[in-house]
């Protein structure tokens, strides 16, 4: 039983404590014995994995999931937000000695998949704040809740299981209905749709390459055509085609395909649809399955990932960052880091770096940490002093600059009217 799969019923049992006789009642949430789905799909996420799209999808969002770098920020009053400095190890490294791109993209896969990633925690630091989880597959997490209202996770199955308060377990969830106690994901309400579609279809191509026969319409004319010459008739059609050798007929006889062409024996146009439904299961744009739309627009690479950050990972990255915040200590949240997915090109940062600098908003050692160089040292800042452009002479119309007003000139006298406009004084040259 578990939190993937199709849950049809609830079963009731009370537990009463032989101590004190306080008696607690616990509903459990159970799936059809003969689990769900067809019987084709077996192997990792029920055979979801097997088809091209579907694993070129999960593996692009679980992924760059995985691969997004973490911090942790803390708010104090009315200040801003400050990033702790060193990064909390439950954002870091999670769960040792795997690498957090390891632990993230586990999860990730199980949010996808089943609608619910869940881990244990397995440590603690001297705050009693979680330090490392342990990812548990979600086939093996079953979840009630009491009539006190408590959220329970049972860990494991039969004999062996165990049961795990909220706050030692963390849950990322998917989408739900309100007052759910799990979330919903891909195998629960696309396992019997599209899933199962596209696997239909990579069967009948299959069928049809490995039989190398297509279907046809042997047409005769003979009005003395016997059961038994119709038979032969057709064991010599079959007979030719898996051999790869030319069919050959009198002028009474005929063939006609039915369905099949060699551009159609691998079902390419309701493939290219298959692959369309997947990308938007799991909510791509087709383009990143290799499903070219006629009707695109141009886009550059940074508006590409712009939308994959906001229509296709945001709804994923804030559910990993809220439940990841559950676990810290009050007033600190965790936040991806998304600079890397929506760094732009090295001209275009380069031109925004230099306009911050112009406009005063960032330094240029605040610009040297966005690109993973280290501040200035007193000798660079020197050279660059040193270098600086000179600041130009005062302008015309200040004071003291009368005699270089009359200068350009060139006659002695000075233009009418001074830095205002107004007056018609004139200025000479001492002799």
């Amino acid at each position: 039983m578990g939190l993937g799969r199709w849950l049809s019923r609830s079963l009731r049992y009370e537990v009463t404590d032989t101590v004190s006789g306080v008696s607690a009642g616990s509903f459990v949430i159970a799936s059809p014995p003969d689990g769900f789905g067809p019987e084709w799909a077996r192997g990792p996420y029920r055979g979801g994995m097997a088809h091209p799209g579907a694993w070129r999808a999960s593996l692009l969002l679980s992924d760059l999931l995985g691969g997004v770098p973490w911090r942790a920020l803390r708010s104090r009053g009315d200040r801003p937000a400050e990033r702790v400095d060193p990064t909390p190890a439950l954002l870091e490294q999670p769960n040792p000695p795997d690498t957090r791109m390891a632990t993230f993209s586990a999860l990730a896969l199980d949010l996808i998949w089943h609608g619910n990633a869940v881990a244990v925690v397995a440590d603690r630091d001297r705050h009693g704040h979680a330090s490392a989880v342990v990812p548990v597959a979600a086939e093996q997490v079953a979840i009630s809740r009491a009539e006190s209202g408590a959220v329970r996770y049972g860990i494991g199955s039969g004999a062996g299981q165990r049961w795990y308060g909220h706050d030692d377990v963390l849950h990322v969830k998917g989408p739900s209905r309100p007052g759910a106690l799990r979330g919903m994901g891909v195998l629960e309400c696309h396992l019997d749709g599209a899933l199962r579609l596209s696997a239909d279809l990579a069967r009948q191509a299959g069928g049809v390459a490995e039989a190398g026969v297509p279907s046809v319409w042997i047409k005769s004319s003979d009005p003395d055509l016997t059961a038994a010459d119709a038979a032969e008739l057709k064991a010599a059609f079959l007979r030719s085609q898996r051999t790869r050798s030319p069919a050959v007929t009198n002028s009474g006889t005929s063939i006609e395909p039915l369905s099949w062409n060699p551009s159609e024996t691998q079902l390419l146009e309701a493939r290219e649809f298959s692959v369309g439904e997947i990308a938007l299961i799991f909510g791509l744009d087709p383009s990143w399955l290799g499903v070219s739309r006629s009707s695109r627009v141009y886009s550059n690479i940074e508006g590409e990932a712009i939308n994959l950050v906001k229509f296709s990972l945001g709804g994923h990255l804030a559910r990993f960052e809220q439940a990841f915040s559950a676990h810290l200590p009050r007033g600190t949240s965790a936040k991806a880091n998304l600079d890397a997915l929506l760094r732009a090109d090295t001209r275009t940062r380069y031109e925004s770096h230099a306009r911050a600098i112009e406009a005063g908003f960032l330094t240029v050692d605040e610009v040297r940490a966005l690109e993973d160089r280290p501040p200035l040292t007193a000798a660079q800042r020197a050279e660059m002093a040193a270098r600086a452009p000179v600041a130009p002479r005062p302008g015309p119309g200040r004071a003291g600059d009368e005699d270089d007003q009359g200068e350009r000139d060139g006659n002695g006298e000075g233009r009418p009217g001074g830095p205002a406009g107004s007056g018609t004084a004139q200025v000479r040259r001492p002799r």
